[in-house]
């Protein structure tokens, strides 16, 4: 029991301030339940959140060619397609050959097997020879 005043009676222990054992208890509590959570999501919520990692449809690689321009390799259900991304489109480039999965190599190489361009092509010309219906659609 308390006094008005707010401190203890002669009886009465003083409540002791939090220890440090106490305060790295909770931490530990808390960090635990937080990782145990992640784990669950993972396990259980796979493919009920966006990106979660579904079987069908696989980005494989993307290549940043700047200012909001993408190629990717992408993979849905087995087949394999080469695409390119922009702020206003995605377009398809080219369907990859099935024989290209089991060769080792780099995206530049997957690219470079797909598209001869012989030289590099600015992205503005990318573009054009996109809308003349080179993209493959």
């Amino acid at each position: 029991m308390t006094l008005e005043d707010g401190k203890p009676t002669p009886g009465q222990p003083a409540e002791a301030p939090p220890s440090g054992l106490r305060a790295f208890g909770s931490l530990v509590l808390v960090l635990g339940l937080a990782g145990a959570s992640l784990w669950a999501l993972k396990k259980y919520g796979r493919g009920r959140i966006p990106g979660g990692g579904g079987q069908k449809l696989r980005v494989e690689e993307t290549l940043a060619l700047g200012d909001r321009r993408f190629v990717s390799i992408l993979d849905v259900e087995g087949e394999r397609f080469l695409i390119a991304l922009t702020p206003q489109a995605i377009s398809l480039l080219s369907r990859l050959d099935p024989g290209d999965r089991g060769e080792a190599g780099t995206f530049d190489d997957a690219l470079h097997r797909q598209v001869d361009l012989g030289r590099p092509v600015p992205v503005r010309e990318m573009e054009a020879m996109l809308k003349q219906g080179g993209g493959g659609q």
